[in-house]
C-alpha cells in the first residue's frame, strides 16, 4: 500500500474516474461509432479537439506558446484558444476569416485543447463541410449525410488582407453586432503589445505605447451595436483609442491574436443575463454550498497527541464551529458537512458527497503530529492538490491517505491510465486558481488572527481533495504534539477563534469569487 501511496505523488489525481463527471463523446457517423475524450464540468461538456480532429478526418495543431488549437479541414480550419470565447474559421484558400463567440471558454489539456462541444456543433459543421448534430443528454455527435455550404452561411471578412501596403501599426477596425454584444476587431500589421483599458462613465478607452494608428482610417469606421463611435487621440505622446458607447454595457474584455493580426475588443449587454440559457448556466456558478469536511472519525481517529487527545475530535469540534458561522451570517448559503458525529467516512464517499450536493467550495479539517512527543514544530498549514515538494508534504499525504486501510475497498483507489489522468487534471486544474486564492486569503486571516504560527501554503497529493470537483483545500490546523499548539486546539476558544479566521477567509473569498464569475459570463 505505501508504494502506491507514493507513486500517487509523482502521478497526481489518481482517483477513480467514476468520482468525476467524466464520460466519452460518441461521434456517429452510419453504422459506425468512435469515442472521443471528453469530461463534464459543471454540467458541460468539454471534447478533446486533437481526438475530435481525427474522428472527422482533420488535421491537428497545437501551439503550446499561445495555447491555441487548430482543427484543419480540406477547406477551413478552426482555431480554439485556451481561457478565451472566440472562434475562427479560416478559409484555407484566401486566408479570409471570420470571428464568432460562444458562451464559455475552452480550457486547456495535454498539448491539447478541450471545448464546450454544444455551442460549437454548428461551426464545426460550417468548417467541415457535414451536417452535424449533437444530443446533449446522451453526449452524442451525429454526422449526418448532408453537405453544408459554408460560403452561404459565412459572412466572411472585408479586411485588408495585405498587409504590406500598410503603413500604420493599427490601420483598419471594424464593429460586429454579436448575439451577447458587439464585437471591435482592430487589425495590425505586426506583432504589438495588447492594448490595456477601461470604461470610464460611457467610453471605453485603449491604451497603446510604441505604436502608429491610422487616424483616417479609424475614425471613420462604420458603428454598430452597443458602439455610438471610435475615435483615436493622443495623450502625452501615447496614442488611446476613445469608442463610446450606448447604454447597457455590462463589461468588456480585450484579446490580441498575433496568428491573425487582431485585437479583439469584446463589449457585453446586460440584456445577454436575461438569456434563459445564459441564466441557467450562471446559476450553476452562484456560490450557494459550501463542504466541510472534519478529517478522520469513527474507528479512524487521525492523530494522537499528547494526553490521548484525538484528531477527529478536534477536527469535528472545528467544522461544526464553522458551519454555525456560516450559516448564521452568511444567509443564503447552505452548508454541507461530510459526517456531522464521530462516524467514519470513506475518502472517496467524502468527495462524492460535495459533487452530489455541488459545492463550490471543499474545506477539510485536520490536525497535524509528529512520531516524537512532546516535539517543538508547531504551526497551521493549507495544502493545495498538486504533487508534494518535499519530503515532509509527502509523509504527512501519505500519513492522511493511510485510512485507505480501513475501507471495505481499497482496490478503488489504484493508479489510472494515462487517458484518466488527463481527464481528472483537467477537471482540476479549471478549479485551481479559485483554490489558490483562497487558501491565499485564509492563510493572510491565520496569521493576523491566530496564535498557532502560519508554516504557508503547501501542496501535496490527498486522496480526499482529489475526490471533490471543486475548488478545495486540506487544512491542518496545528500540532497535537507540540504544547503550545494541543492546548489551543483543544480549548472551545481556540477552536472557535479558528472556525472565525477560517470564515473570514471564506467571506472574503466569496466576494472574490462572484466578482470573478460575474465578469466570466
Amino acid at each position: 500500500m505505501k508504494k502506491n501511496i507514493l507513486l500517487f505523488h509523482v502521478l497526481i489525481f489518481v482517483f477513480p474516474i467514476l468520482i468525476f463527471g467524466s464520460s466519452k463523446l460518441k461521434v456517429v457517423s452510419g453504422n459506425s461509432t468512435i469515442s472521443v475524450k471528453s469530461v463534464e464540468i459543471r454540467g458541460i461538456n468539454y471534447v478533446s479537439t486533437k481526438e475530435l480532429a481525427d474522428v472527422l478526418n482533420a488535421n491537428y495543431f497545437y501551439n503550446p506558446k499561445y495555447q491555441k488549437s487548430e482543427v484543419k479541414f480540406a477547406d477551413y480550419k478552426l482555431k480554439f484558444t485556451v481561457s478565451n470565447q472566440f472562434v475562427i474559421l479560416t478559409s484555407r484558400k484566401d486566408n479570409q476569416h471570420q470571428i464568432f463567440q460562444i458562451p464559455l471558454s475552452a480550457r486547456i489539456g495535454s498539448d491539447d485543447v478541450f471545448i464546450p462541444i454544444q455551442y460549437l456543433v454548428k461551426y464545426l459543421s460550417y468548417a467541415s463541410g457535414n451536417e452535424l448534430n449533437y444530443n446533449k443528454t446522451t453526449n452524442t455527435l451525429t454526422i449526418i449525410d448532408q453537405k453544408v455550404d459554408t460560403k452561404k452561411v459565412v459572412t466572411w471578412s472585408k479586411h485588408l488582407l495585405d498587409r504590406s501596403k500598410v503603413k500604420h501599426d493599427i490601420f483598419s477596425a471594424k464593429v460586429e453586432s454579436k448575439y451577447n454584444g458587439t464585437l471591435v476587431r482592430f487589425r495590425t500589421k505586426n506583432e504589438i503589445r495588447k492594448p490595456s483599458s477601461s470604461i470610464k462613465g460611457n467610453v471605453l478607452y485603449l491604451f497603446f505605447t510604441d505604436v502608429t494608428i491610422d487616424n483616417s482610417q479609424i475614425n471613420k469606421t462604420k458603428v454598430d451595436g452597443l458602439v455610438r463611435s471610435i475615435k483615436t487621440k493622443k495623450v502625452k505622446d501615447n496614442l488611446q483609442i476613445e469608442i463610446k458607447l450606448k447604454a447597457g454595457v455590462d463589461k468588456h474584455e480585450v484579446f490580441y491574436d498575433p496568428e491573425i493580426g487582431e485585437i479583439l475588443v469584446s463589449i457585453h449587454n446586460k440584456s445577454l443575463k436575461q438569456n434563459p440559457t445564459e441564466t441557467e448556466e450562471l446559476k450553476k456558478w452562484n456560490f450557494d454550498v459550501i463542504v466541510l469536511d472534519a478529517g478522520h472519525g469513527g474507528r479512524d481517529p487521525g492523530a494522537i497527541g499528547l494526553n490521548r487527545v484525538r484528531e477527529k475530535d478536534i477536527n469535528l469540534g472545528i467544522v461544526k464551529k464553522l458551519g454555525a458561522l456560516i450559516e448564521k451570517n452568511l444567509k443564503g448559503i447552505k452548508v454541507v458537512y461530510t459526517r456531522e458525529t464521530d462516524t467514519f467516512v470513506e475518502l472517496h464517499r467524502r468527495g462524492e458527497i460535495a459533487n452530489e450536493k455541488h459545492g463550490n467550495l471543499f474545506i477539510s479539517v485536520h490536525c497535524n503530529s509528529l512520531p516524537k512527543k512532546p516535539s517543538k514544530t508547531r504551526g497551521f498549514e493549507v495544502y493545495l492538490l498538486r504533487p508534494g515538494r518535499t519530503k515532509e508534504a509527502i509523509d504527512i499525504a501519505e500519513f492522511e491517505n493511510s485510512v485507505i486501510s480501513l475501507e471495505e475497498d481499497p482496490s478503488r483507489y489504484k493508479q489510472l491510465n494515462d487517458e484518466n489522468f488527463i481527464l481528472v487534471s483537467m477537471a482540476h486544474a479549471a478549479n485551481m486558481r479559485y483554490s489558490e486564492s483562497f487558501a491565499e486569503m485564509l492563510n493572510s486571516e491565520w496569521i493576523k488572527k491566530v496564535e498557532i504560527p502560519s508554516r504557508g501554503i503547501k501542496q501535496a497529493g490527498f486522496y480526499v481533495l482529489v475526490g471533490a470537483s471543486m475548488p478545495a483545500v486540506l487544512i491542518e490546523s496545528g500540532y497535537l504534539t507540540n504544547k503550545k499548539d494541543i492546548a489551543f486546539l483543544k480549548s472551545n476558544s481556540g477552536q472557535q477563534k479558528i472556525a472565525q479566521t477560517i470564515f473570514d477567509g471564506i467571506f472574503k473569498y466569496k466576494k472574490y469569487y462572484d466578482n470573478s464569475i460575474n465578469n466570466e459570463f
